[in-house]
């Protein structure tokens, strides 16, 4: 379990000074603990999420990177894809479409924040164990990580709007979960047990049949026990699963090809199509 004490109380004072002018000392018991309960959400925001992608929200993906040296922009990915992909996070996390959302935004002089709020669906998520697979092949940035973030932080608002406060959180690369399962180290335990938990920057390696035998019969146990658990994973691949070369469980084994499999996984491509395109879930 992440330690995020000392980050929490920079929070607190920060929000006394921002909501209500005062320091921490000067709220009553009622401020405090609103104060309280938003410091512990970026808390966490700020200690899971990775640095410079905690900020991010669905109006900020749109399929162009900025270049912050000249403040210029640049397409990584087609509108189509775009498009396909804001709509599948938004089917996730809210239950409707980027359409819907946008036109509420435009419409609406209430605050965009609220109306989300209000209408997450986090919860049937995370009760339901709906997986994520962020995938796509670019030599350039495309959004996976900062899809995976967006998804991350709509879980940790839970701890607000839901009362979720038992919740807990993780974010590891492959190599190095691969590597604390393999080493039986001390954090293995909190990826285990996590009730969100995202797996980024998995990538192809060429490997002897031994060598991929071997991660395979390493990594499967903890797949599919948050497979069965009902334990949200989201996995950001570094290339595009539909590839026709490439088979997931003689890749990385039964468990997370059971995740890639389920129909109550999500799956958003951000490539253009090898295959055919998963169809939209409606779960």
């Amino acid at each position: 379990m992440r330690n995020i004490e000392a980050i929490k109380q920079k929070y607190v004072s920060y929000f006394a000074e921002k909501y209500y002018n005062k320091t921490e000392r000067e709220l009553v018991e009622k401020e405090l603990r609103q104060c309280s309960s938003i410091a512990e959400l970026w808390a966490y925001v700020h200690s899971v999420i990775p640095d410079g992608f905690g900020d991010y929200t669905i109006f900020d993906f749109n399929g162009y990177a900025v270049n912050k040296k000249n403040n210029t922009t640049s397409s990584t990915i087609s509108k189509g894809i775009a498009l396909a992909a804001k709509n599948k996070i938004c089917k996730y996390c809210w239950g409707m479409t980027w359409d819907e959302i946008h036109r509420q935004k435009e419409e609406s002089s209430s605050s965009i924040g609220s109306f989300l709020r209000d209408r997450s669906i986090m919860k049937r998520r995370s009760d339901k164990g709906n997986n994520i697979v962020i995938h796509g092949s670019s030599d350039r940035p495309i959004g996976r990580t900062m899809l995976a973030s967006i998804v991350m932080k709509e879980a940790i608002r839970l701890r607000v709007t839901q009362r979720s406060r038992g919740h807990s959180y993780d974010w590891i690369d492959f190599s190095r979960l691969t590597h604390a399962i393999e080493k039986d180290t001390d954090e293995l335990s909190d990826y285990r047990s996590c009730d969100w938990l995202v797996v980024d920057n998995i990538i192809r390696k060429p490997r002897s049949d031994k060598q991929t035998t071997f991660i395979s019969d390493l990594i499967d146990p903890f797949f599919l026990d948050r497979l069965y658990n009902n334990q949200p994973t989201i996995l950001v691949f570094k290339f595009d699963v539909r590839d026709k070369f490439f088979d997931v469980e003689k890749t990385f084994g039964i468990g997370i090809g059971r995740i890639l499999e389920d129909k109550k996984t999500f799956k958003i491509p951000l490539s253009e199509n090898l295959l055919n395109d998963y169809n939209d879930q409606e779960i």
